[in-house]
């Protein structure tokens, strides 16, 4: 199949756009920027510029594009931005739009989970679609610790459950997602195993060598109790693959 991959630059896109090549798929890849060579085709999620001509003659889309936590600027591309390029998809016959999603946004009261929520409903009207919903990635659990580990005592969310993923399992669920076809289903990709946040800043801070005291945060009110409850959890979904520490230890 042909393939467009937005968000291709991003954490799951550079694991989806070899996935994907490796499956033997002509893959696009989409950017606000000028296109730099024939594999990529420029279109702004923002203002809609450029999306006709981006899901022209594809058979499948990737939309893996995201902007947290930019304020206004999220609302234009992950939920604004979800909703145009649905509508270029349904104009142009595109037979299939996955959309990469997370896990827990139907139950924590965050502003962009319930963003990502809309953009899920989104895709679900009048596009052949698939959903696929993940848990926290290696690599953003790894850039949050790092930039609590500044601070002279670490904060750590208290009795926060996580279960945290290696992209790579999520890309090629992604890949196997599209070489099936629309499901009309959500699938949910999940790490290998239940932490707490203070177990996952306790592995961390060992690989790392670093000396480091822990302060637990308590986070207020419904969002809290969500989080406390396991909301970024499935715990009777776990995917194999490399576990937190395997990833540390790479």
């Amino acid at each position: 199949m042909r393939i467009l991959v937005t968000g291709a630059t991003g954490t799951l896109g550079q694991q989806v756009v070899p996935a994907l090549l490796e499956a033997g798929h002509d893959v696009v890849r989409m950017s606000r920027r000028a296109a730099p060579d024939a594999g990529w085709r420029q279109a702004d999620l923002a203002t809609g510029e450029g999306l006709d001509d981006a899901v022209r003659d594809v058979d499948a889309i990737a939309h893996l594009a995201s902007s947290p936590y930019k304020g206004k600027y999220t609302q234009r591309t992950d939920v604004d931005g979800t909703q145009r390029l649905r509508d270029a998809a349904r104009r142009a016959g595109v037979g299939h739009l996955l959309f990469a999603s997370i896990v827990g946004i139907d139950d924590i009261p965050w502003k962009f989970f319930k963003q990502k929520l809309a953009g899920e409903e989104l895709v679900r009207d009048g596009v052949p679609w698939s959903i696929v919903r993940a848990t926290q990635f290696y690599p953003a659990i790894d850039m949050v610790l790092s930039g609590a580990a500044r601070l002279p005592l670490m904060p750590v969310p208290a009795k926060v459950p996580g279960q945290p993923v290696d992209p790579g399992v999520v890309a090629r669920a992604i890949a196997e997602n599209l070489a099936a076809g629309p499901s009309k289903q959500i699938t949910n990709v999940c790490g290998p195993e239940v932490m707490t946040f203070k177990e996952l800043a306790t592995a961390w801070l060992e690989a790392r060598g670093h000396r480091k005291s822990q302060f637990p945060l308590h986070v207020p009110g419904a969002l809290g109790k969500a989080f406390r409850a396991g909301a970024l959890t499935l715990p009777d979904h776990p995917t194999e693959g490399p576990t937190w520490q395997d990833w540390l230890n790479q």
